[in-house]
């Protein structure tokens, strides 16, 4: 699996956008043994459904195998650790942040050199009673939300949910900490996260395409304590450029 190399940049938030359907050699199964732990297994073996579990472990082929190459490790080596809260965390490498995400056979993963760090992803899709599923989590929605389409709800959905990995409180315990403000020309935007203190929090939040012919549009979030700075963004597996920069 191709990873930044020697040349990465070092500021703002590497990341990486991986289709966990492609038929590539380093998510095969021949790695399952070498490059997983023990307990990933076991967790990929309690999983009800074998799609679910494949997803499982192919996801984490992905964190490991991208992580690798970053760190210059091998995929196996690479310690992973998860604080109480089940914020992800690298024992070895405590000057980088990292988070992931998956929505369904995709994968985000962020990288960061600055402050805590939260990604989200999501497919932009049609949900039903989409205004009170968001207000079930975030109540002070605006007035013009009853009439919003599904990019207004991923918008706002992926910010809660890549704000809570950063300060790794979870959707439940720390999505009161979070609040929002509702630009007139649409979509979200972060405004703070209380009872953080420190320096000030930063976000960005863009539509992507998918990879492949699928024709599906993606919403992805980034949170990061102080100034977010430029999204270094990569598709794994490569396609045409190896590289599309974000602001």
């Amino acid at each position: 699996m191709t990873g930044p190399g020697a040349g990465a940049p070092t500021a703002g938030v590497e990341a990486w956008l991986a289709d966990l359907a492609a038929d590539a050699e380093a998510l095969s199964p021949a790695h399952y043994r070498l490059d997983l732990t023990e307990e990933e297994r076991r967790r990929a073996a309690g999983y009800l459904n074998g799609e679910d579990a494949r997803l499982f472990l192919r996801s984490r082929l992905a964190v490991r195998s991208l992580l690798a190459a970053r760190l210059g490790e091998a995929p196996g080596a690479v310690r992973l650790g998860r604080t109480r809260g089940g914020k992800p965390y690298l024992p070895d490498h405590p000057e980088l942040k990292v988070s992931w995400s998956r929505s369904e056979d995709l994968l985000l993963l962020g990288i960061s050199e600055q402050g805590a760090l939260g990604v989200d992803l999501e497919r932009v899709r049609l949900i039903p009673a989409a205004t009170q599923v968001l207000a079930s989590v975030y109540p002070a929605l605006p007035p013009q939300a009853e009439l919003a389409g599904p990019e207004f709800f991923f918008s706002a959905w992926t910010l809660l949910e890549a704000a809570v990995k950063a300060t790794g409180r979870g959707l439940a315990e720390g999505v009161g900490d979070v609040t929002l403000s509702f630009p007139a020309h649409g979509g979200a935007a972060l405004l703070g996260i209380a009872r953080t203190g420190g320096e000030p929090w930063a976000a960005s939040t863009a539509l992507l395409a998918a990879p492949a012919a699928s024709g599906a549009r993606l919403m992805a979030s980034f949170v990061t304590r102080g100034r977010l700075g430029r999204v270094w963004l990569r598709r794994w597996p490569p396609e045409g450029a190896d590289r599309d920069d974000r602001d």
